[in-house]
């Protein structure tokens, strides 16, 4: 199964002929700790939000996000996921001609595509660790364009741009009248390089964020967008109604509420995240790329006794799912990528993988 995205537990179980239950997905990237406790409360305590149609403006959701914050209810809207927002965006704002940061999430082009623009890439390379060189940015934007995608914490490469670098971008895209889409669906983790506070000054900026990663919301669809109010404005003028169901707005309320469930879940992403890393750089045909998010890409490197397709299938004998990243602009078939998940299944992973490449020896010990 060739997939463009991560999280087909469901599909990828139907096929075997399983239950979702009786798979380790390392293919979707969400909090290993789970939803708040908050939230199983919160659906409980308003099961009678069914019987009604949800608020069209999801009120009280916004006014929770715009306190955790620190910014304007008049300055964000919320959509069913980020993905709403990401297709709602170029067809308000126009965007004909359009640079992408590449490798990164495929719904940006096609979201583009979909609107009738036209898709051009600047590539990030392996020998610069997938890091972006903000000269060849500003170089490559006085071509002219409509718009520039960045994905800050990008993904699949987890690389983190630094928000002194994409300011600079932003107000150069500014002067040329270039939109800039920030996308900070895994921004939570390292909330200091959000941009966020820069869209009060710079109205070209929009940022996307997402409770569905760091907040572990997948499957209720919660995603809200951060900009000026005039641009907020003209995007609630096309949004559809009620796209935001009502659980998923009580979900999101109590998630930003709970204080202790996030320090948690930033002190386990450190210490989870490094010990991952640390375990698989000892498997001596794998190369480990740095992350500022909860995954780390991966390269297979020669003499692998196998593809990263043979991985994929050989993990998959053993219920275990990671995502290929052939399917992403200008990455090749030796790449992918695996979440953080809890400490015991990542030592699993590890054991699983130097079990399958190096038969049960580590070359490095």
């Amino acid at each position: 199964m060739n997939n463009k995205h991560g999280g087909t537990i469901y599909a990828i179980a139907r096929q075997m002929g399983i239950k979702p239950s009786e798979l380790l997905d390392f293919s979707a990237s969400i909090n290993p700790l789970g939803f708040s406790p908050r939230v199983k409360r919160a659906l409980r305590g308003h099961d009678d939000a069914i019987l009604h149609y949800p608020d069209q403006e999801a009120h009280d959701f916004i006014r929770e996000l715009a306190g955790y914050h620190r910014l304007s209810a008049a300055n964000i809207i919320a959509g069913n996921g980020s993905t709403e927002l990401i297709f709602l965006l170029p067809r308000v704002v126009k965007t004909k001609k359009v640079l992408l940061v590449v490798p990164t999430f495929s719904e940006y082009e096609s979201s583009i595509r979909k609107a009738g623009g036209k898709v051009f890439y600047f590539r990030t390379t392996e020998e610069e660790q997938f890091s972006i060189q903000p000269q060849d940015v500003l170089k490559e934007l006085q071509k002219g364009y409509d718009a520039l995608y960045i994905c800050n914490p990008n993904n699949p490469t987890g690389v983190l741009i630094s928000k002194e670098v994409l300011k600079d971008i932003a107000q150069s895209a500014w002067q040329r009248s270039t939109t800039v889409i920030i996308d900070e669906t895994f921004i939570d983790f390292d909330e200091s390089q959000s941009l966020k506070y820069e869209t009060k000054e710079l109205e070209n900026i929009y940022i996307l964020r997402s409770m569905t990663k760091f907040f572990a919301l997948p499957g209720l669809r919660a995603g809200y967008l951060i900009s000026a109010a005039g641009n907020i404005k003209k995007l609630r003028e096309q949004q559809e109604p009620w796209t935001m169901n009502a659980l998923a707005q009580h979900a999101g309320v109590e998630s930003l509420r709970d204080k202790d469930y996030i320090q948690r879940s930033l002190h386990y992403m450190k210490t989870a995240r490094h010990e991952l890393a640390a375990g698989l750089q000892r498997i001596f045909c794998l190369k480990v790329f740095a992350s500022g998010a909860n995954y780390l890409l991966i390269k297979l490197l020669e003499p692998a006794p196998l593809s990263v397709s043979g991985l994929y299938n050989k993990l998959l004998e053993e219920r275990i799912i990671i995502r290929k990243c052939n399917t992403f602009q200008g990455m090749g078939d030796s790449f992918f990528r695996i979440a953080v998940r809890k400490k015991s299944e990542n030592k699993m992973l590890i054991g699983k993988l130097r079990k399958i490449l190096e038969g049960g020896k580590s070359v490095n010990g």
